[in-house]
């Protein structure tokens, strides 16, 4: 049947639009394909986590940041299948076959976040090559996965803690302006002003001679005489010192030797023995101190001759004999 129209030019430029756009897919189907594996045969792998964190069926996976995968299911696991491990939830990851080398006993997978709020994906370390290959349906090992949650409630109790600080520092610095508390007072006291200007004032001049080199203070500063002197006294004191140490000289054997502590010693001991003796009565000196009788006789005695002293200075003439001349 023929057609009663021609095929127009802008029939013909649509249909090769269409015809380059279905090849433009086709093209970018195998290239999406090729680079993360979406044809390619895979193996199942397991990982047992705590928690999937908003992890979803489908969600990439990656080793050592390159798609490898996907997420096949997550499913929790039944209390009693447990045991001792805290795992709540069984993820199964559908990893291409050409990455097995890459994955191995070592191999820890983690839930992160494309970016900082993107979605969450697997990130698998690769193993070391000392470690055996994981085959299909074994169960790599997990790590513990960042919490962005958390990570925002810390930033959040930061920004709490930092907007307290600044709500209190303004307060302080508001009471500080009006002049409240000591700080307050330095910085609005002229007084304090005034006094500082004084001392400022008084320490010039105190320190202008000085630093002419007028004065005392000003000599002990800048005469070397000083430093000579306490030079010279310094070496002697350390010659006497040093003697001293040595056992040199009175000093030096009073405090080397110990024969005048002995000395000492048996004189104390001695005394001792004789005050006992004394106190006990014994020997002259004992009896006048014990024997009220012999204490009263001594003092008569001392009584009468005070007399006949004082008789011999009033009339000496009485007691000198006649002298006689044949």
């Amino acid at each position: 049947m023929r057609r009663s129209e021609p095929i127009t030019w802008d029939q013909m430029r649509v249909g090769f639009v269409l015809i380059v756009s279905l090849v433009l897919l086709a093209l970018c189907a195998l290239f999406v394909g090729r680079i993360g594996d979406v044809f390619g045969e895979r193996y199942q792998l397991v990982a047992l986590m705590e928690s999937a964190s908003g992890l979803r069926p489908g969600a990439p996976v990656q080793v050592a940041g390159r798609g490898v995968g996907q997420v096949e299911r997550v499913e929790f696991i039944d209390p009693e299948d447990r045991g001792d491990s805290e795992a709540a939830v069984a993820v199964w990851l559908g990893v291409n076959v050409s990455v097995r080398e890459q994955i191995r006993r070592g191999s820890r997978a983690r839930v992160r976040t494309q970016g900082l709020l993107g979605d969450r994906l697997i990130d698998i370390e690769p193993g070391s090559p000392d470690s055996a290959i994981l085959v299909p349906g074994d169960t790599i090992g997990t790590a513990p996965a960042l919490s962005y949650d958390e990570l925002l409630g810390q930033a959040a109790d930061a920004v709490l803690g930092l907007t307290q600080l600044s709500n209190d520092l303004s307060a302080t610095l508001a009471r500080v302006s009006s002049g409240e508390g000591s700080l307050g007072r330095l910085l609005v006291d002229e007084a304090l002003y005034d006094g500082l200007i004084d001392l400022n004032r008084n320490l010039s001049a105190v320190l202008g001679p000085i630093a002419d080199g007028e004065g005392s203070l000003a000599r002990l500063l800048e005469d070397p005489e000083l430093y000579d002197h306490l030079v010279s006294l310094t070496a002697r004191l350390d010659t006497v010192t040093g003697g001293l140490a040595a056992g040199e000289g009175t000093l030096g054997r009073l405090l080397a030797s110990d024969s005048l502590y002995r000395a000492i010693a048996s004189s104390a001991t001695r005394a001792n023995s004789i005050l006992d003796l004394i106190e006990g009565g014994e020997g002259a000196v004992g009896q006048l101190l014990n024997d009220e009788a012999l204490y009263e006789e001594f003092l008569k005695i001392v009584v009468d001759l005070s007399a006949f002293l004082a008789e011999v200075r009033a009339n000496p003439g009485k007691f000198i004999p006649p002298i006689r001349v044949f």
